[in-house]
Parts: C-alpha cells; sequence; structure tokens
C-alpha cells in the first residue's frame, strides 16, 4: 500500500541515526491516517503523497525572535516552513524546524516532549490547510493518543532501535 502521509527526521549534524525509536514515526503516521486522514476525509484519496520532513535544530530557542516561535500567539517550539511540490515524483513536502532545546525545557522529560512537539506540528499543519479541522477537533484528536505505548518505547532508544536518517522508518540492525 502507497501511504498518503509520511513523517522524516533530519539532523543538522548529519547523523546517521537518531535517538527516536523508529516505532514512534510509525505510531505517528498511523495515528495521523487514523485520526484525522480518515476521520475527516482528507489526502487518503489524493495522487499527492505527503511528506512531513522534521528538522532537529540544536539553536537554542530561547535566542529565537518571538514573532518565529508563534502561531497565532501561542509559543511554538518549531517553525514550519513553506511546502515543497515535485510534480512529477506528486510529492507535496512540508518541512519545520524541532528545537532540541525546546524538548529540553519540557518537564515531562525530553522523548514526551517529543511526542507533545509532534502533536504541536501535526495540529499546527492541518489546522492551517485543512479549514474542516480547528482546535477543537484536536482537543478530540489528543484524547486519542496512546500516551502509555510512547513512554513504553524506549529513549533514548538502542542503536539497533533508532529511526535511521534518510532511510524509511526501520531498525538501525536492517540497514
Amino acid at each position: 500500500m502507497n501511504k498518503r502521509f509520511n513523517i522524516e527526521l533530519f539532523d543538522e549534524t548529519e547523523v546517521k541515526a537518531l535517538p527516536i525509536h523508529y516505532k514512534t514515526l510509525e505510531y505517528f503516521e498511523d495515528f495521523v491516517i487514523d485520526n484525522i486522514l480518515s476521520e475527516f476525509k482528507i489526502i487518503l484519496n489524493s495522487k499527492w503523497t505527503y511528506n512531513f520532513g522534521i528538522f532537529f535544530d540544536s539553536t537554542d530557542y530561547k535566542n529565537i525572535p518571538g514573532h518565529i516561535k508563534t502561531f497565532d500567539g501561542i509559543e511554538k517550539g518549531l517553525v514550519i516552513l513553506p511546502p515543497n511540490t515535485f510534480s512529477k515524483e506528486q510529492i507535496k513536502g512540508y518541512s519545520i524546524q524541532f528545537f532540541i532545546s525546546k524538548i529540553k525545557d519540557n518537564s515531562n522529560g525530553e522523548f514526551i516532549g517529543f511526542c507533545e512537539m509532534m502533536l504541536d506540528f501535526i495540529e499546527t499543519f492541518f489546522e492551517l490547510n485543512y479549514k474542516k479541522i480547528n482546535e477543537s477537533d484536536f482537543k478530540n484528536i489528543r484524547n486519542k493518543v496512546d500516551w502509555n505505548y510512547l513512554k513504553s518505547l524506549k529513549y533514548p532508544a538502542d542503536l539497533k532501535e533508532q529511526y535511521i536518517v534518510g532511510n524509511e522508518k526501520t531498525a538501525y540492525n536492517n540497514v
């Protein structure tokens, strides 16, 4: 099956593996497909594939100008960049900068902070791009997150289970 929604991670240091368990991204892709795309009947029947690239930026979030780190007055730890369209491949690519320092400021811990930021990104993207989805819809969507499952994924992940930059979501030992 050709997935219409993919999440990819990138690191400014071009490290091959990130400490995020590869199953984390699989969870979020499936979560979006089940709870947003299917529910609101968007993207799934599109001829386009939607790729979401998350760029890990080590810039200190506290030093970023306020107008960059807010959305409708709500502070976010990410910046959504303009989309890229690759017509020949039928891919719409959306990129964000995810500030590593924002995770470290999160009192719930680094990994859960990452998951919360993933939800922030997903929410912001869909609210900006799809008028039929609004903030109150996301209150219900957020309630469906399986936090127990996400917490069960080890962080930092063992090397053999880390997400590999530039590959599909696979374990390191499968590369």
